[in-house]
């Protein structure tokens, strides 16, 4: 882990009245790992499972404050504001269909919890209740392959996960009160360098790139052309060591 965020986990915050079990799992497949905590949680009988990644910088009040917001009626996820490692955009998503990942925006806010299509897991709470609502398993992903540039990489599981959720009737919610710092191992930064002003968050934006190369948030317009993508399924399946879970 991160030695700031180690630091972090020090000063968190909490109910003396809660029972906290801290679980870690390794791995190199990040939607398994997520999958594990939530059978963990769930054979643990626990209320409330967090996800706090091993490169987040967390704010002293941020279980106080999820836990808080976790507690709103419907409410089926709710997770912290954090951006991308490069700073690009904060991992939060309106406007978001598992059918047209480019369509998406970025949503407006301010400080207050607000009601979203997706959030980041790197800092995100569930009510065990809506896991006992959900078919197992619980996490899948999207693997998204870029032939020009001979890169592949795995990502959504979290965004997924809300789709479901919001299929099923729930709320998810994102807390820009609670602000984490994101570290970037490959470069040692950690992002946001600054938070944006309120001025800047206060309106839907999207993610545009330019002729050059360069990206940049923008208000959102409906007119612009989006990203070209097509969906190939493929399948995954979970194997389990020892006896089936529960």
């Amino acid at each position: 882990p991160v030695p700031a965020f180690v630091e972090s986990l020090k000063g968190l915050a909490a109910d003396p009245a809660w029972e906290i079990e801290h679980a870690t799992v390794v791995g190199d497949f990040v939607p398994a790992q997520r999958e594990l905590l939530a059978r963990m949680a769930l054979d643990a009988d626990s209320d409330l499972l967090v996800y706090l990644d091993d490169d987040m910088v967390l704010p002293p009040e941020a279980l106080l404050e999820l836990e808080r917001a976790a507690a709103a009626p419907n409410v089926g996820v709710v997770g912290a504001l954090y951006y991308t490692r490069d700073g690009a955009k904060p991992l939060a998503v309106s406007r978001w269909s598992s059918q047209r990942t480019t369509a998406g925006s970025i949503p407006a806010f301010d400080h207050a919890p607000v009601a979203v299509d997706g959030v980041g897991f790197g800092c995100a709470a569930i009510p065990t209740t809506w896991l006992r609502r959900l078919e197992a398993p619980f996490f899948s992903a999207q693997i998204y392959l870029e032939p020009t540039a001979r890169r592949v990489r795995l990502c959504n599981e979290d965004y997924l996960f809300c789709e479901r959720v919001r299929n099923a009737g729930g709320t998810v919610m994102l807390h820009p009160g609670v602000r984490c710092g994101h570290y970037d191992r490959a470069s040692q930064r950690l992002q946001p360098e600054r938070w944006e002003p309120g001025e800047a968050t206060g309106i839907e934006r999207m993610l545009v790139r330019r002729s050059d190369g360069s990206v940049a948030l923008v208000p959102y317009d409906a007119s612009l052309p989006e990203a070209d993508e097509r969906l190939e399924h493929c399948s995954v399946e979970y194997l389990w060591a020892g006896s089936q879970p529960r």
